[in-house]
């Protein structure tokens, strides 16, 4: 069983054109989030299978669920009634990619692409292999999880099998950006290979540059 020492319980609301969403009803530790409620089933999902095997939900989590988002659903509107309705805030995405397991050529993987610090919280991933669209059954995608800043986060997974040359981009959207925010990924293998090539080179060119000189004095 996970030995907690720490559990942050979130509950957010999303606001738009003045129609309040459905919210979203997280609980992380250190951070990281475990779960999250459904707002609809207002059943515990896991934000990964194997931890389902290791923490069981509070009986009485649902009904918390309920209580809170009802409470951000009715106090939210009101308190942006009372601020005048200032202007949203809107923050460009940072984002960056890597595999999630150590590569090898011809192992299945996958790769993960983490949009961190943007808001409001509404972005789109596409990934591409080789300058090609991937095929969509290859991906997955998280929820929106709230940092204790107000900005939120969130994660796009590809399955890929890494094979040489072959090279990946996850590219962002978001409405502060013009143009799509994009991190490309290579295999780190290539990347060694390549540099071990040039290294080779510059000492063959060294060596030559040498006997020829040495040449010439004679």
């Amino acid at each position: 069983r996970m030995k907690m020492q720490l559990v942050l319980q979130l509950c957010w609301s999303q606001l738009i054109e003045d129609v309040v969403g459905d919210g979203q009803y997280d609980i992380e530790f250190d951070g990281d989030q475990l779960l999250y409620v459904d707002p609809v089933t207002y059943q515990a999902v896991p934000r990964l299978p194997e931890f389902a095997d290791q923490w069981t939900p509070d009986p009485g989590l649902a009904e918390d669920t309920y209580v809170s988002l009802g409470t951000c659903k009715y106090n939210i509107p009101r308190a942006i009634k009372r601020e005048n309705s200032p202007p949203e805030v809107i923050v460009s995405p940072t984002s960056m990619i890597y595999p999630k397991q150590d590569m090898e050529l011809g192992v299945p993987n996958t790769l993960i692409c983490f949009v961190n610090d943007f808001h409001p919280p509404e972005v789109n991933i596409t990934w591409t292999r080789n300058g090609q669209l991937v095929d969509r059954s290859d991906i997955s995608r998280t929820k929106y999880y709230s940092n204790s800043d107000f900005s939120f986060r969130t994660a796009s997974y590809l399955k890929f099998t890494p094979r040489e040359n072959d090279i990946y981009s996850c590219s962002v959207g978001h409405i502060s950006l013009q143009a799509p925010l994009s991190r490309f990924w290579v295999d780190v293998f290539m990347c060694v290979c390549g540099v071990i090539l040039g290294l080779i080179g510059v000492v063959t060119g060294l060596w030559f540059i040498m006997k020829a000189n040495k040449s010439h004095r004679v």
